[in-house]
Order: structure tokens, then C-alpha cells, then sequence
């Protein structure tokens, strides 16, 4: 369960005055959201029931905005760092 909501991701984004991208935008925060625990390799929404830690909701919130901003300008760098935890190195 997220501690952040629609709104934080759309004000952090600039992207208030306008709904056309909710849909992206929900999609991104879900992507970053999962990133930042796979990373950490903790789950969050166990571990701080009541709210996540700032520096962890600022992580999300900042990978969103990244890739909303620069949808093409980080591709390679940014696929490598989500598919990372998953690779298979044996």
C-alpha cells in the first residue's frame, strides 16, 4: 500500500493542472514504488505500516518525476537499473 497519493506524485511533477497523464503517471509511481523496496530489499509497507520513511517517499517521487520528464533521455541507464535485481548471475 502506497503512503504517497496521486496528488504528491502530480505536485512533485508539476503536472496539477491537468489529468491527461494520471494514468502514466499511476503506472510510473507503481514502477518507482517497487523499485525503491526491490532496492532496498525491504518491504516497506510491512515494516513502517504507518508511513514510509521520507527519504524513501522522496526516492519514489524522484524516479517518477525523472522518467515523466525524461521519458527517453535515461532508457538504457534506467532499464538496466530496474532489471538489475532480477538478473541471474549464475
Amino acid at each position: 500500500m502506497s503512503q504517497l497519493a496521486l496528488a504528491d506524485i502530480k505536485r512533485y511533477c508539476q503536472a496539477l493542472d491537468f489529468s491527461a497523464d494520471d494514468d502514466l503517471l499511476t503506472d510510473l509511481w507503481a514502477v518507482a514504488e517497487d523499485f525503491v523496496q526491490t532496492y532496498i530489499r525491504r518491504d516497506l509497507d510491512t515494516e513502517f505500516p504507518g508511513a514510509w520513511p521520507e527519504p524513501c517517499c522522496q526516492a519514489v517521487k524522484l524516479l517518477v518525476a525523472s522518467w515523466y520528464r525524461e521519458r527517453e533521455a535515461q532508457v538504457s541507464q534506467g532499464v538496466r537499473d530496474m532489471l538489475k535485481p532480477y538478473r541471474d548471475l549464475s
